[in-house]
């Protein structure tokens, strides 16, 4: 986890071209105005608002005014894919990348400002003070406050995407959903009234994933959160994520870990 402020406005030179996140950052605007592309949609920021990039989007600044200064928070990608963190997280990402950019009310831009800068010095403690569950701690109640301001905002207008976008955003919607029963590619298309061979080549052109990958990394984090942090047993995890059973299962988390759901379950 990095905590800072972009004191000489550094960060207009570092995205000046788009960027592929390796973490998820957290961008609070304090001064000026800018243009963004947070996976090829625009948006605009100015002063107390916030942007959530996710790892693997990419970003970019178009255009920011001269005085435009961010405190920012960042996040690596293995810290926010911990397998018990990403269960807790999973529900609250639909309307972050519906909206990833929030305009907050002064009072809440007050407190955004308090809680970076109280981030930043507890960065600068030691290590044994400040540990890694209490990052995902941060990383998490970030996401709850967004979340909850998100959805006490009146319903925008429609934003326009390209074809390619909006299949992109609609897949999301519908791998969230139905990931826990449903990985056949021809199941996506057929929602979608797409052809499967049209849907899979747009989503590896924009993301640069197969669907497979993309649908399996939902249920493989799924599986590790249930192995991590629940009681249930393996047959149990194995019937929630609808597998025939606990052999099938235990193929599929191997392929995709390189070990089966027991050595999982057994690491420290």
């Amino acid at each position: 986890m990095m905590a800072g402020y972009d004191l000489i406005g550094n960060f207009r030179d570092l995205f000046e071209s788009p960027l592929q996140l390796p973490g998820s950052l957290f961008l609070l605007c304090v001064r000026g105005s800018c243009s963004i592309n947070i996976h090829l949609t625009s948006y605009e920021m100015k002063a107390t608002s916030m942007a959530v990039i996710f790892p693997e989007q990419f970003f970019q600044i178009n255009h920011a005014s001269q005085d435009c200064r961010f405190l920012f928070m960042a996040f690596s990608a293995e810290l926010t894919r911990d397998s018990a963190l990403f269960s807790k997280t999973l529900p609250l990402l639909p309307l972050i990348y519906n909206s990833p950019v929030i305009p907050l009310p002064g009072s809440l831009a007050g407190f955004f400002t308090d809680f970076f800068h109280l981030v930043m010095k507890a960065e600068s403690l030691p290590e044994q003070i400040v540990q890694n569950i209490q990052r995902q701690t941060t990383y998490y109640q970030l996401l709850m406050f967004i979340t909850n301001i998100n959805s006490k905002q009146p319903t925008k207008p429609h934003l326009r995407y390209n074809r390619n976008e909006e299949i992109v955003r609609e897949l999301a919607r519908y791998v969230i959903e139905n990931y826990k029963t449903e990985r056949n590619i021809s199941f996506y298309a057929d929602k979608m009234h797409l052809s499967p061979q049209h849907l899979s080549t747009t989503i590896k052109k924009i993301t640069g994933k197969t669907l497979t990958d993309i649908i399996s990394s939902f249920v493989i984090n799924d599986a590790k959160g249930k192995l991590k942090s629940t009681e249930l047993t393996i047959q149990e995890i194995a019937y929630s994520l609808n597998f025939p059973d606990i052999s099938f299962f235990g193929k599929y988390f191997k392929r995709y870990t390189g070990m089966s759901p027991k050595q999982f379950r057994q690491q420290q």
